[in-house]
């Protein structure tokens, strides 16, 4: 059976995640005239190339893949991931590959330096692959420290975590903001979310992981990815990889 990771709910837990969204920030300003939407792909699922990145290929829009290497044709709750042809294939779409970690380690719990290690040898595994260093990062899990937050800034342009945030006039590049793309209830709240662009240009990333008939608690259904992607049209939203937003926005500010 496989194992699905639970964090550690405590109160000291809770009130250190909390803390650590205003500690080790790295502040950009948000200044868009037209909204801005990034979405993204945690692990990753094989699911999520026919039923999410081809759609989004058929309107010219490119996605940030988060590639855990380690995970690289294995299979778990999430489904069959890709192999590493499939990243390739992927790359080779223009989409941008960001970094996961190796192994999908826990940026909370472990030592500091045991994160560092395997987020090397994640980019050790990619570039064996011919993919090109990657400009960003996501936290498995959404787990971070301050000190993670941190050290990761000099290795990449932006590191997505996972609390729902739409960006309006700012953004920690240490810890971007992101919302659910899950069946249920993360689904409902979305669609809002995409509405209001229409009146209040800004920055929103979203981020799910597989996409299939019958997905897990983490990921959503082809249909509703559909869904999504003419929601994103109607707000007249450009729709680029986080490391080209990232790009736009530093060039404006």
């Amino acid at each position: 059976m496989t194992h699905i990771y639970v964090p550690d709910t405590s109160l000291p837990a809770k009130v250190k995640r909390r803390l650590a969204r205003k500690q080790a920030r790295r502040l950009m300003p948000v200044e868009l005239d037209v909204p801005i939407v990034s979405f993204s792909f945690d692990d990753c699922p094989k699911s999520v190339m026919p039923h999410a990145l081809t759609p989004m290929e058929a309107e010219g829009w490119q996605a940030t893949v988060y590639i855990a290497a380690g995970l690289c044709g294995t299979t778990n709750h999430l489904g069959l991931h890709m192999n590493e042809d499939d990243v390739k294939a992927v790359h080779a779409s223009g989409h941008e590959i960001g970094d996961h970690t190796y192994s999908h380690c826990d940026g909370f719990t472990l030592p500091l330096q045991d994160v560092l290690t395997d987020i090397t040898k994640n980019q050790a595994a990619l570039d064996a692959l011919g993919i090109p260093a990657s400009h960003t990062f996501a936290y498995p899990y959404g787990e971070l420290t301050p000190a993670l937050k941190k050290s990761l800034q000099s290795r990449f342009k932006g590191a997505r975590g996972i609390h729902s945030k739409t960006h309006e006039r700012s953004v920690d590049l240490n810890q971007i903001g992101s919302n659910r793309l899950y069946n249920g209830a993360d689904f409902d709240a979305l669609l809002p979310q995409i509405v209001n662009l229409k009146d209040t240009p800004a920055w929103l990333t979203i981020f799910t992981h597989d996409v299939q008939d019958t997905p897990s608690e983490f990921g959503c259904t082809p249909e509703q990815f559909q869904i999504i992607i003419d929601a994103v049209k109607d707000s007249g939203a450009r729709v680029m990889t986080l490391n080209d937003a990232i790009d736009v926005m530093e060039a404006a500010a």
